[in-house]
Parts: C-alpha cells; sequence; structure tokens
C-alpha cells in the first residue's frame, strides 16, 4: 500500500482541526485569574473571575462569540440570564440546542449530511438484494464521500472533535475507492477496445492479407 492515502488523511484531519481552532474565538487568560467552563446559548465557553482592588469581582469571556467581554458582577448576571434564558426558544431551538432561527442553516447541513451518508447502507441492501449476494455499488463511495463531507462541515461548525474524528478519518478513503473505480471502469473500457479491434479469426481487423 502507497504511503499517499494515509498522508493525505493526516492531512485532512490535521486542516480540519485546524479550521475549527481557528474559528473559535479566544482571548489570554490572566494569570492568577479563576477559570472555568460553561455551556451557554449552545455555545460552550470559558470565562475568568478576577477579584479587583477594592474585592469586587469581574468577569472577563475568553473563548467564543462573545470572547474578550469584560463585565462586573452585575453586567455578568444580566448577561447570562439574557444569552441563557430558554424561555423565550422555541420547541425547535432547544430540540436542535440552538439559539436563533439563523443557526438552522447549519442544522440543515448536519440533517442533510446523516441523511445522505445512512442513505448509502440503503442503497447498498437494494443493490446486494437484487444480485441475491452482497455487493458494493459505486454508488455506496459517491454518497458517503457526500455525506462525510457535509458533516465534516457541521462538526467543525459545532466544534465537535469527536465527529470530526469520525468523518475526516473516512474522507480519504472514500476518494480512494472512487478512483480505483474509475481507474478499473477505464482498464475495462480499454480491454474492450482491444477486443473490438482483432476478428474472430485472431488477424488483426484491417490488415492486408498476405499472399500465400
Amino acid at each position: 500500500m502507497k504511503p499517499g492515502p494515509i498522508i493525505a488523511m493526516l492531512v485532512i484531519l490535521g486542516l480540519s482541526m485546524w479550521i475549527m481552532l481557528y474559528t473559535s474565538k479566544r482571548v489570554p487568560e490572566t494569570p492568577g485569574a479563576a477559570v472555568f467552563e460553561m455551556v451557554i446559548s449552545s455555545h460552550k465557553i470559558k470565562v475568568e473571575q478576577i477579584r479587583d482592588s477594592a474585592g469586587q469581582f469581574n468577569f472577563r469571556v475568553l473563548s467564543g462569540p462573545d470572547a474578550g467581554r469584560e463585565m462586573n458582577a452585575a453586567e455578568w448576571h444580566a448577561w447570562v440570564q439574557m444569552e441563557g434564558n430558554a424561555a423565550g426558544r422555541g420547541t425547535l431551538l432547544r430540540l436542535f440546542n440552538v439559539s436563533t432561527g439563523n443557526q438552522f442553516i447549519w442544522i440543515a447541513i448536519g440533517l442533510g449530511g446523516q441523511l445522505v451518508f445512512s442513505a448509502r447502507m440503503l442503497v447498498q441492501w437494494l443493490a446486494s438484494e437484487k444480485r441475491r449476494k452482497s455487493v458494493v455499488p459505486a454508488a455506496f463511495w459517491y454518497l458517503s464521500l457526500g455525506g462525510a463531507l457535509m458533516l465534516t462541515c457541521y462538526f467543525i461548525w459545532r466544534h465537535d472533535m469527536v465527529g470530526l474524528l469520525g468523518q475526516t478519518m473516512g474522507l480519504v478513503i472514500y476518494v480512494r475507492n472512487i478512483r480505483l473505480l474509475r481507474l478499473d471502469k477505464a482498464r475495462t473500457a480499454a480491454l474492450a477496445e482491444g477486443e473490438q479491434k482483432v476478428e474472430p479469426s485472431g488477424a488483426v481487423a484491417g490488415a492486408t492479407p498476405v499472399p500465400a
């Protein structure tokens, strides 16, 4: 086995992780500050708590959409209540764990990718039932690739490392199988073309007979 596919797999995995980390806005921590994590509005964020010279606590968001935002205790409590209040969120927003309607674009990409990825098994099953033996049709690999690409984009947006690892590792495998199918198809076509140029007697079509 050539090392190319393995190298490509590692490169895609590293690139996907870099994109996920790069799109996660972060600011450096303050030395000596207390740092804690919380999930609010479908985002996992880090927040630091600092006591000022007057003994009052101040808060600063370290990651997420509001990274860098500084607040005193009253502002912090008001912000948490506003951002984390689920009372005004509709059923669909709570069901898909999103805070705004605009985020349903990503939900659609994730659901669409999952449907496409699952459809490959249905296609494979129907093809096997038709042939009365286990087969893997070409559509299986195309559906796998399309579904994996959509799910990779979704998991990057979600900052879901587990889902990202599960999808990016298979991308190269799907592409490689599609390439092998195309190479096999080209070889089959070349052999068929060569056989058509040969007459049943074995003589090459179009050749001039040699006089006896």
